[in-house]
């Protein structure tokens, strides 16, 4: 199939239907996925050079050709091969679609890019925002006023990330993995942040990876992996992911400390099954509770509570960039009313001394600092847990705010992540 007819009922998919990205690539082919991903980086700025070069607007009736403009003029600049290449085969795509009276259109736009790309490209950066950044204008508002003095965050979004392993300690040395690697042919370097993170130089399927199917290791990026550590485990501990899935950090909590009774909570009953495979996969056990937090109750109180909460997911742009084009303002509001009710519930599923790591993969302050400032607003019967790590500071990719710890995305190691700390004082 023509790479563009593949990449245009993907993204209709993303853009009409709101379907996540990963959804709709499951039967797509690698160059299509490249394309799609490429494509949706860069969206906001090939919109902009799409109007400069259109002489009128394509109606809705035609949005496959203004997919196939979107796709095209990213395969231009960014893929590997003889521009002319690019342009024919979205020439040749509008055949395909029944278009073919559109030949003459799609081929005189790539062209005239190809032709006066740094005209362009200099005149829309310079007018438009949201095509120098490739963000929304509501987003790069936010981010703008949470961390002004990080800029480099957009271009950490816009970038491809790693693929980052988290070594199983409890079968083997961080060093001793490295070596596996190295033997096996596949370059990689130990994380900065965590022990137990190995970053590698290129992606591999995951079946590949030495030891991947018995347990050795798994896929995880490096800041949610200091999540264990954090929350002062010992063993006999009734410990709770409020929510769980897919089970990573279930998993990795399990790994981190022995004799530990684990409830993994979900309310996703089609994403539950990731949980008891990877426990499969690393021979461990918990209980696994399908059900929402809301209405979850247990007979005995936790210890600890790891309340990782659905959020606006602005920290891991870079992997899904669909969420620039899928979330707005309003959700962020949504998102963040609904962490405080997830978080009030989490807190009273504490018996008293014990303690709640709150976690996002959101970079937002409405969504992390502000949502711990409110909860302690509400109560007196809780207080906050210093958080610290040694590489954090106001020049890192790892920030002390107010109420936690707040990593940043980068380009080539972590993603963006939050954690804040309660413990109950009293019950």
């Amino acid at each position: 199939m023509n790479e563009y007819i593949e990449s245009i009922k993907v993204l209709d998919q993303v853009l009409n239907d709101q379907r996540h990205l990963d959804d709709c690539l499951t039967e797509a082919s690698p160059f299509s996925r490249q394309i799609c991903y490429g494509a949706l980086r860069t969206y906001y700025y090939y919109s902009e050079v799409i109007d400069e070069l259109l002489d009128k607007p394509l109606p809705f009736k035609h949005q496959d050709l203004w997919l196939l403009l979107l796709t095209g003029l990213y395969s231009l600049e960014h893929l590997h091969r003889p521009a002319h290449a690019s342009v024919n085969h979205a020439v040749e795509a509008t055949r395909i679609l029944n278009k073919s009276w559109a030949k003459g259109l799609i081929n005189a736009v790539l062209r005239r890019y190809g032709r006066e790309t740094d005209r362009i490209k200099l005149r829309i950066n310079d007018e438009s925002m949201q095509a120098q950044k490739n963000h929304p204008t509501w987003l790069i508002d936010h981010i703008e006023t949470d961390w002004p003095d990080h800029p480099e965050i957009f271009e950490a979004n816009n970038a491809h990330g790693p693929m980052t392993l988290r070594v199983n300690l409890k079968r083997q040395t961080r060093e001793q993995y490295l070596e596996a690697l190295k033997e096996a042919g596949l370059g990689a370097r130990p994380g900065v942040f965590s022990d137990t993170a190995v970053i590698l130089d290129e992606p591999i399927a995951t079946l590949k990876l030495p030891g991947f199917s018995n347990g050795l290791v798994s896929v995880q990026d490096e800041a949610p992996q200091l999540t264990p550590g954090l929350m002062n485990l010992r063993a006999g501990m009734n410990v709770l992911d409020a929510c769980a899935a897919p089970g990573g950090k279930s998993c990795h909590i399990l790994e981190s400390v022995q004799g530990l009774n684990l409830t993994a909570l979900d309310r996703d009953k089609k994403r539950i099954h990731r949980i008891d495979e990877n426990l499969d996969r690393l021979s461990l056990s918990a209980n696994v509770v399908v059900g929402e937090l809301e209405n979850f109750d247990s007979k005995v109180k936790f210890d600890r509570v790891l309340l990782d909460v659905p959020c606006s997911a602005t920290g891991i742009i870079r992997r899904h960039p669909d969420i620039k084009l899928l979330r707005s303002k309003g959700d962020v509001d949504k998102l963040s009313s609904i962490q405080r009710v997830l978080l009030n519930k989490a807190f009273n599923l504490l018996g008293t001394g014990g303690e709640l790591l709150y976690s996002t993969c959101s970079i937002l302050r409405k969504e992390n600092d502000q949502v711990i400032a409110h909860f302690f607003e509400q109560g007196t019967d809780r207080e906050l847990i210093n958080l610290s790590h040694s590489l954090s500071g106001p020049d890192s990719t790892l920030v002390h705010t107010d109420y936690g710890l707040q990593f940043l995305p980068t380009r080539q190691e972590h993603d963006g992540f939050y954690f804040a700390a309660i413990r109950k004082v009293r019950s």
